[in-house]
């Protein structure tokens, strides 16, 4: 077993990950050995934002959920990247934050000082390099770019005016004074290009003699001494076992699957579950409890208009589509195909409890494989989802091997108000589809397929069959102060370790309300900011 030794190793490369690596280089902090168990970002694939599915579905992690009870007992698909750049090289690049009570509430609700949304809301701006927005919300010299949409697809516009004609505001900032309204989202696009954490944050300190990165790196463990951290032991594309050794941290960055196993491999974490599959424990910790996700449901309609996305990818439109980005970097193929969406308040309470995104084709590429066959008609899509899960489930090992997938025990609508308000954001979105803009063009609504919009039992029905994820999973490494409900503390420390950090969207008590791209970079910079405070 060969040894080497730094002063950081951080395991996992993703949106996290990659902006503390950048930070404790461009802060001279000391040498890095950045760890990431997929390949590089090498794909022309991955520079398309057009290209999305075809990238998501080759190179993430296949994680799949146990059987959902509360969901007619399906498995459900919780893809997470796989590859440098993590999440943010294979997802919908929206920029989206969450809202300011979020924070609010992780300070006030689960005693997280210092996690409100004034404390957090300095390092949005330190990571972004806004094209348009310049007040007090927003930064313009970071290094993820954030902008606008060039590529405009009448479908959606067609869904914001109709948002609006039900009564929403139209709103180019989802992420300033307020998160209420529809709009185009903004996007981590960049002269028609994905601008993700590998290309942004990495690329600025690419070469630097202090950062290693290596991929097909698969982190076994943390090693612990007593109660130290002092590095990890990784293997390269199956190969023999490689100790690396930290003078200073080990910061885990896996996201909420991955940080899970690697903790619970290393020790750490439920005391008679780590027994149970051969681990020996070294710290009783909730590792894997909290966990949660977005939910959301497809609602489709076909139209009587040829004008949705059905079919662009094939003959010649596909070659048309792609010689105009290969050769002036614009068209359709610029487009993250979600481009709009909208926030509505559906209880009246002056904080948006409901998300939709527009589509303009009929969706089922992110069902679970082989459940739903392919759309074979032009049509449109509005994902539905309600924002705030109060259910929860747990991320346990299946065995000590660390080559095998953690089990999903997910729990999905297992509190009955979390069923309501999944019911609720699908009649908001039956609503959007019945007014003019949606109306004059929408032949038939076919999912849901005759069911009233009061129809409360045929919407359940509808909702236990159709509800999946939006793949933001969170909080199975909680922020806290207690060992009882937490695993870091607010320091990002793992409790009762030293120089081990957990930093990634599994530290979130409750995932932010939206997609979740803009806050794991946010907690990479918060988890820097914190490492080098402690030098």
């Amino acid at each position: 077993m060969s040894t080497q030794e730094y002063d950081y190793i951080i395991a996992g490369a993703g949106s996290a990950g990659c902006a503390v690596a950048y930070r404790l280089i461009e802060n001279g902090a000391g040498s890095v050995l950045l760890l990431e168990a997929g390949e590089k970002d090498s794909s022309m694939f991955h520079k398309i934002p057009a290209t999305v599915v075809k990238v998501f579905q080759q190179k993430s992690w296949p994680y799949m959920t146990l059987p959902q009870k509360h969901a007619n007992n399906r498995s459900m698909l919780i893809a997470q990247g796989k590859v440098l750049g993590g999440g943010s090289s294979v997802n919908g690049m929206i920029y989206i934050r969450g809202q300011h009570q979020d924070y609010d509430d992780w300070k006030e609700k689960w005693g997280c000082e210092g996690w409100g949304y004034e404390d957090v809301l300095p390092f949005f701006r330190k990571a972004e390099a806004n094209e348009s927005l310049g007040d007090r919300y927003h930064g313009e010299e970071g290094p993820v770019p954030v902008g606008e949409n060039r590529f405009r697809h009448p479908l959606t516009q067609a869904c914001i005016r109709a948002c609006a004609q039900m009564g929403l505001p139209y709103t180019n900032d989802f992420n300033g004074a307020t998160q209420e309204g529809a709009g185009f989202y903004q996007t981590t696009i960049h002269k028609g290009e994905r601008a993700s954490t590998s290309q942004t944050y990495l690329k600025r300190v690419a070469g630097n003699p202090k950062l290693t990165v290596l991929t097909h790196a698969l982190v076994h463990r943390v090693d612990i001494d007593g109660k130290r951290a002092s590095g990890v032991t990784y293997s390269i594309k199956g190969g023999a076992p490689i100790t690396a050794k930290a003078r200073k941290e080990v910061i885990v960055s896996s996201g909420t699957f991955g940080s899970a196993k690697i903790l619970m491999l290393s020790g750490i974490g439920p005391k008679e579950h780590l027994e149970s599959v051969g681990v020996k424990t070294k710290l009783d910790l909730p590792v894997g409890k909290n966990f949660h996700d977005h939910l959301h449901m497809s609602l489709n309609a076909t139209i009587n208009e040829d004008i949705s996305l059905f079919q662009e990818d094939k003959g010649i439109s596909a070659v048309k589509h792609m010689l105009q980005w290969q050769m002036f970097r614009s068209g359709l193929m610029t487009s993250n195909i979600l481009e709009g969406g909208a926030f509505v308040d559906s209880e009246g309470v002056g904080r948006p409890d409901i998300q939709l995104h527009f589509l303009p084709l009929l969706d089922n590429f992110d069902n679970t494989p082989g459940e739903k066959p392919e759309a074979e008609a032009h049509g449109v899509s509005i994902k539905v989802g309600h924002l705030r899960s109060k259910s929860r489930g747990e991320v346990r090992l299946k065995s000590s091997d660390p080559n095998e997938l953690v089990e999903i025990d997910a729990n999905f609508l297992s509190k009955p108000e979390d069923l309501e308000n999944q019911i609720r954001a699908v009649q908001t979105g039956l609503k959007v589809l019945e007014m003019p803009s949606l109306k004059r063009i929408v032949k038939r609504v076919i999912e849901p397929d005759n069911i009233a919009i009061d129809d409360k039992q045929g919407l359940e029905a509808f909702v236990r069959e159709n509800i999946k994820t939006v793949y933001h999973p969170g909080g199975t490494c909680k922020l806290g102060t207690s060992t009882e409900d937490s695993v870091v503390d607010l320091q990002l420390r793992v409790h009762g370790v030293d120089n081990l950090r957990v930093v990634d969207m599994s530290i979130c008590p409750q995932v932010p309300s939206g997609n979740t791209n803009a806050v794991a970079m946010m907690i990479g910079e918060r988890g820097a900011d914190l490492i080098l405070q402690a030098q």
